[in-house]
């Protein structure tokens, strides 16, 4: 190999190791950044969205069934009284958005809730939605943190803090022992559970 031969060669090295160098630059920005987990992947790999397509039908009475890791859970939506929130969460399940979301705050006796894509509770759809149903929760109910988020009050909580401050969609009519299995997760001091609470699909079911 000539002279030549030898510094084109080791042009080739240096101009790899600086591109090498830089992607590993860009990972280590994004990740600090938060666009990405500890594996390297978006978060979620959810899309972000202006608006949510309006695809609520009056002939149906709509129900979900959430699968978890510790089983179903099932919900009754009161499209009729929340139907802009109930739209929302309809349209973000038909993109797939919870998909291998998680339960990101469990306070037992509280509350547990999901729908955050960044599982810190500040995820958000891209868009938001405004406050109906403002009743007061009860035992079971679901309630809307924001377009995405949702929770469910459990029992023993006290509903001050709820009531009259977020969207009432809907209640729980099974899978109280799934909830009870989850309130009772390790968690850390931000109440996010120390192993994942996954959310495997949702399903909606028009009646």
């Amino acid at each position: 190999m000539g002279v030549k031969d030898s510094l084109g060669e080791s042009k080739k090295f240096v101009f790899l190791a600086l591109a090498l160098l830089f992607v590993c630059v860009l990972i280590i920005f994004a990740m600090k950044s938060g666009l990405y987990n500890s594996t390297g992947s978006l978060i979620g790999g959810k899309n972000t969205y202006e608006k949510a397509e309006y695809i609520l039908e009056d002939k149906y009475d709509y129900t979900i069934v959430i699968t978890t890791i510790y089983g179903d859970i099932k919900i009754d939506l009161y499209e009729n009284m929340a139907p802009e929130n109930v739209n929302s969460i309809l349209f973000l399940i038909g993109e797939r958005y919870y998909e291998g979301l998680t339960f990101h705050k469990v306070i037992k006796n509280f509350v547990v809730q999901a729908g955050d894509v960044k599982g810190d509770g500040t995820g958000d759809p891209g868009y938001s939605v405004k406050k109906e149903n403002l009743v007061d929760f009860e035992d079971y109910t679901v309630g809307m943190a924001n377009a995405s988020q949702f929770f469910i009050v459990l029992p023993n909580s006290s509903k001050s803090s709820f009531n009259g401050q977020y969207s009432v969609i809907g209640k729980v009519t099974e899978g109280f022992v799934v909830l009870d299995s989850i309130q009772k997760v390790e968690v850390d001091t931000d109440y996010r559970p120390i192993n994942d609470v996954v959310i495997k699909s949702i399903q909606i079911h028009e009646n």
